[in-house]
């Protein structure tokens, strides 16, 4: 399904009913729809998967909107609730689809009863304004060669997964087959897509002092589910975010 927004055609599916909403955006949810968040559904939800713009179904986006990308897909988000009379929903992303979500909080509190962030961060401003590999994947999209290796980790990814549940012939045909999705998938991103560079969430602050004032005035309810040994976001970044939002809890 499709729905206009703020000058840009989403991509969207939508799971269960009811006016227990749900939302999340991401560039992209798991290929068998299996999982977070659309299992959320079967607990008595209303769930709405969104693709961002610049991805996969969705419009692409062939400029660099530099610090602009987080805040114009928080707006995105905002204007799909509206355009579907949704006046209150909880949000909850993975990664950038969490970055979305901190925008989201600080630019329209007023639609959210609450915000759950998947290994989201909040970043830190050391190490640059972009992840690692982020910086690599914008590497890889004029390079062949470098497409198909990120391709073949995207497949690997989902074969360690098939390794592991190797005595349970059900799962294990599952990710074997998530793997060749994630491959081909992987393989058709096209060039736009590979180059879009949000930087990190909230960019527009550059020390983590101004990044932690700016999330003291969140006020709406705040989960952080965190991996314990998380590169990108090391349990370390995550302590003074829970100190300065007032109602928030980390996992």
């Amino acid at each position: 399904m499709y729905q206009e927004v703020n000058g840009a055609t989403l991509y969207y599916k939508e799971y269960g009913s009811g006016d227990k909403y749900i939302i999340s955006a991401q560039m992209g949810f798991d290929l068998d729809e299996k999982g977070w968040p659309m299992d959320l559904a079967e607990e008595g939800y209303h769930v709405f998967t969104i693709q961002i713009r610049g991805y996969g179904k969705s419009t692409h986006v062939y400029e660099d909107l530099g610090d602009e990308w987080y805040n114009i897909w928080a707006d995105d988000v905002y204007e799909f609730a509206r355009r579907k009379g949704i006046e209150k929903f909880l949000y909850t992303g993975q990664s950038h689809g969490a970055g979305i979500g901190w925008h989201l909080a600080l630019r329209h509190p007023e639609v959210l009863v609450g915000f759950v962030a998947l290994v989201g961060g909040p970043h830190s401003r050391k190490g640059g304004d972009a992840s690692p590999g982020r910086l690599e994947t914008i590497k890889s999209a004029g390079d062949p060669e470098a497409r198909i290796k990120r391709a073949e980790q995207a497949r690997n990814n989902f074969l360690y997964f098939a390794n592991k549940f190797s005595n349970n012939p059900e799962l294990r045909k599952e990710f074997e087959g998530k793997a060749e999705k994630a491959y081909e998938e992987e393989l058709n991103r096209t060039e736009e897509e590979l180059r879009i560079n949000p930087r990190k969430p909230l960019s527009y602050l550059k020390t983590d002092e101004e990044v932690y004032e700016e999330l003291s005035k969140i006020q709406i309810p705040v989960l952080m589910i965190n991996g314990y040994q998380d590169d990108v976001v090391p349990v370390t970044d995550i302590i003074w975010p829970i100190k300065v939002i007032k109602n928030s809890k980390c996992l």
